[in-house]
């Protein structure tokens, strides 16, 4: 995997610098019922993220990862047409969450743009959670 990996960022190797953002999920931090595979998918992903950024560090490539809660996305909304009360469904999908919201694309786009921005020279490994509070009672 490291050496496809090496392949595909030479440039970033050559000039000692770049950022790679993974994006996983509050579920890569913690569990929940019935979402086995993406649970698991989503662990992976953080322990990517780490292994890659001791392996890289020495590069200049840093490697982070954005957990987020429940995002507002046109695939969230067309899930919540399929339910017979979406607004219900919405209630539900929203009450974990601290701030009582999903997240706005653009609120984890903010987060992206400072991991690939030299304002976050020094984070490398790091989970960025930007879930509204989703993971505070847990």
């Amino acid at each position: 995997m490291y050496h496809l990996c090496r392949a595909a960022l030479p440039g970033m190797i050559e000039r000692r610098r770049g950022s790679i953002i993974n994006l996983a999920s509050v579920l890569g931090l913690m569990a929940m019922e019935d979402r086995f595979a993406y649970t698991v998918t989503k662990h992976a992903v953080v322990g990517l993220t780490r292994s890659m950024a001791l392996d890289f560090g020495p590069t200049g490539v840093r490697i982070n990862c954005i957990c987020p809660g429940r995002v507002e996305t046109p695939f969230v909304e067309a899930r919540l047409r399929e339910y017979p009360d979406p607004e219900k469904y919405r209630a539900q999908m929203v009450a974990p969450h601290a701030l009582k919201r999903m997240a706005q694309p653009s609120e984890i786009a903010s987060a992206v743009v400072y991991l690939a921005s030299d304002e976050s020279a020094f984070v490398t490994g790091s989970t960025f959670v930007i879930d509204g509070g989703y993971l505070c009672g847990k």
